[in-house]
């Protein structure tokens, strides 16, 4: 079977530093190099102008496309891959345009969300753009600390945590500034920083309940520097059977009627009474040795590279296609 890896690097674009939602290098090429391993012919792809190039001369030759493509300065950007693939009849593994802009919109899923009786933290979006006083009236309608987050960004981009309203006007005046984008404040939920993959094998998916292993206090998070430049790693919580239960429920849910497909990652806080609290749902997480796919695959007997194939099976039972 012939895999196409559509991706995108920070030197693909003329990017400031406050977008860090991009793959390395060093990590595609590890992903080719296991899909190459387990018998698959990988081809790198790159982002989007580059398949449109492809397109155009007819030169996308691949049974399936794995996107990882995150893209830039834009609410769809994540949906431009797929919604290209689609009109040009390529099957895709991953969920869709629609589903992708969906989940950006952290604020619009944190909605869906709460319609679905799954706690999250109560918030405010600060549209972009408002005046001062509007801000002011806004932030009296939220208990402190808050967690700012520009409402279209990854990897924790811009995300900062203030104690006071007049630190949190000055963040949010200076994020507005950086993003011209609509900004997400919530409230900070003390706990512990959770993951939970999930791959939709039938019939209970395949998934389980990670964390990290610096977890330093009720009030750590993981931030931009962490995930970037960290030494940590993702290991399994071993939680009481009611507990699970939630997050079950939760990610179930949410992949259902978000419409993801094939595989998903959820985001989410617990507190040290066991109160769970949806935060985000991630349908382009990246697939990195060591991540939580791969401690949860690890866990149930995988390999990476056989997680990986775990996924890609998923998504060639959906579209019906042969897993050559």
């Amino acid at each position: 079977m012939k895999i196409g890896i559509a991706y995108d690097t920070k030197d693909m674009y003329d990017a400031s530093e406050i977008y860090n939602d991009f793959a390395d290098k060093q990590s595609i090429r590890s992903l080719q190099k296991e899909l190459e391993k387990i018998g698959y012919d990988v081809t790198l792809l790159g982002n989007a102008p580059n398949i449109i190039e492809l397109l155009k001369k007819g030169a996308l030759d691949c049974d399936i496309v794995y996107n990882t493509v995150e893209g830039i300065s834009s609410r769809n950007r994540e949906g431009i891959i797929p919604a290209l693939l689609e009109a040009h009849h390529i099957p895709y593994i991953g969920t869709d345009a629609f589903g992708l802009s969906l989940t950006l919109n952290k604020y619009l899923t944190k909605v869906i969300a709460e319609h679905y009786n799954i706690r999250t933290p109560k918030s405010i979006l600060i549209i972009y753009p408002l005046v001062d006083e509007d801000i002011d009236k806004e932030l009296n309608t939220i208990h402190f600390p808050v967690i700012l987050k520009p409402n279209y960004e990854g990897n924790s981009s811009g995300i900062t945590v203030c104690h006071t309203k007049e630190d949190a006007l000055k963040q949010i005046h200076s994020l507005l500034s950086l993003y011209h984008s609509s900004i997400l404040c919530e409230e900070f939920i003390y706990g512990t920083e959770i993951t939970v993959p999930y791959i939709d094998i039938a019939p209970n998916g395949f998934w389980d309940v990670t964390t990290v292993d610096i977890q330093k206090g009720d009030d750590f998070w993981l931030d931009t520097n962490w995930k970037l430049y960290g030494d940590y790693h993702n290991l399994i919580l071993e939680l009481d059977s009611k507990t699970k239960s939630i997050f079950e429920y939760a990610v179930k849910t949410l992949f259902t009627v978000i419409g993801c497909r094939d595989f998903c990652r959820f985001d989410f806080r617990l507190t040290s009474e066991n109160d769970v609290y949806f935060i985000e749902a991630n349908p382009l997480p990246a697939l990195f040795q060591g991540g939580s796919f791969d401690v949860v695959g690890k866990a149930h007997g995988y390999t990476y590279a056989e997680t990986l194939q775990l996924i890609i099976k998923t998504a060639c039972n959906r579209l019906a296609i042969p897993k050559i």
